[in-house]
């Protein structure tokens, strides 16, 4: 785990110590977030993907009842602020949440407000040295008709928390969750599951309780500038059993080869190596897809 490297309340930085993450938000749960990317890309300093992230938690919003006072265009201008107080590569973290003492959880009068923490992340020097081993939960994946399952809100991690636990526990390094109605693969607890048959990638569809993970979308984008042949749908356990490859996508663990899935052991992974180069040289611009917007230094209050 590392420590935070900086709190921004919307475009104002906060004294250390002082992040005022609490209130409602902290005792129900009641907040929705964000995880992005920043990279020293070939033209500087550039975040990945912003507005498609930005979207997302506008989404998440909705899905939640969260009224707040920001568009899309404030959020971007608060998130590039928070940014361009560090050099390097980044984890940027935006929070819809509020600070509201009241233990309610009708959230209709609750005043939500933008908090942005900042996280080192590891330099595009730095590869995994093995492959993860993930088990398969017996903690499922909460169902679309009691959760929004689209929505990143901080409470829906608790069943997160509870399968990675688990399996590490275990002697894991991360689980797979299945959809609770269907019993197919959903995802790992934070990140989206891919695998590799005769050459053929497929992911989960989001009908299977899948978040619509941005870099899941990425890697859809980048198999078929490959050439490679990539789609959506259903995947079971036997699925899992029977492919070539296996892979995780997300935000912070970008792409990551799985080694194992409990006594099933994969072999060589040219798929993943493929998809791995080809997402570097898209987050650092050597490919440009359009998805980096620079981060100007000096911008920081």
């Amino acid at each position: 785990m590392t420590r935070c490297l900086a709190v921004f309340h919307e475009g104002r930085r906060l004294p250390d110590g002082s992040a005022p993450f609490g209130g409602n938000s902290l005792q129900h749960g009641t907040a929705v977030f964000e995880g992005i990317r920043g990279y020293s890309g070939v033209a500087g300093p550039a975040l990945f993907r912003l507005d498609d992230h930005l979207a997302r938690l506008l989404s998440s919003a909705r899905l939640l009842g969260i009224d707040h006072p920001y568009d899309l265009a404030e959020l971007r201008s608060h998130v590039l602020t928070a940014a361009a107080s560090h050099q390097g590569d980044v984890y940027v973290r935006p929070v819809l949440l509020t600070l509201d003492t009241v233990l309610g959880v009708d959230l209709r009068a609750l005043p939500f407000t933008l908090v942005t923490g900042l996280w080192p992340a590891p330099g595009r020097d730095v590869r995994p040295t093995g492959a993860a081993r993930l088990t398969v939960s017996p903690w499922r994946r909460p169902s679309a008709t009691s959760f929004p399952v689209r929505a990143k809100a901080t409470g829906a991690y608790a069943n997160s928390a509870l399968a990675r636990t688990a399996a590490v526990r275990a002697g894991f390094d991360d689980a797979v969750q299945l959809d609770p109605d269907s019993g197919r693969v959903a995802e790992a607890t934070v990140a989206n599951v891919f695998v590799v048959r005769d050459g053929r990638i497929r992911t989960p569809w989001l009908a299977d309780s899948v978040l619509a993970g941005i870099t899941r979308a990425s890697v859809l984008d980048l198999a078929g500038g490959l050439g490679l042949p990539a789609e959506e749908g259903p995947v079971t356990v036997e699925d899992l059993r029977a492919a070539d490859e296996v892979f995780l996508t997300g935000t912070a663990a970008e792409i990551v080869p799985v080694g194992a899935v409990d006594d099933v052991v994969y072999g060589a992974r040219p798929v993943c190596e493929a998809l791995v180069e080809a997402f570097r040289r898209a987050v650092t611009g050597a490919t440009d897809h359009g998805w980096l917007t620079p981060v100007r230094a000096g911008a920081a209050a």
